[in-house]
């Protein structure tokens, strides 16, 4: 499994370190901002995903990035990890539906 995460505080990558060690410890976490973000998508069917809502919902940059990059998701099989400060809204389920609009499967989400 891939591990992508988008964190201003650190927060939604410690989530999603604690979430991998659990499912393989041999994982690696990446920011979405790395440079071969794409290729590691490209090269994996299983994402982990995790993102901090903001106002609740998807942060720009990484709508931005979801909806540039539509094809990277068809098929993959993503599972989603939405962190929160007081109010989350919706939390994993909107990203969960707008990656769903690109072709991937939703495997789970907290």
């Amino acid at each position: 499994m891939l591990g992508i995460y988008f964190s201003g505080t650190g927060n939604s990558r410690y989530a999603l370190e604690i979430f991998l060690g659990k499912y393989d410890e041999t994982t690696k976490a990446f920011a979405i901002g790395d440079e071969n973000i794409v290729h590691y998508i490209k090269d994996n069917e299983d994402i982990g995903l995790s993102y901090s809502v903001q106002f609740s919902n998807i942060p720009k940059l990484l709508k931005d990035f979801i909806d540039q990059n539509q094809d990277l998701w068809k098929d993959k099989k993503v599972f989603v990890i939405a962190t929160m400060g007081l109010f989350s809204g919706d939390g994993a389920g909107i990203l969960a539906r707008r990656l769903h609009k690109y072709g991937a499967q939703i495997t789970g989400g907290l």
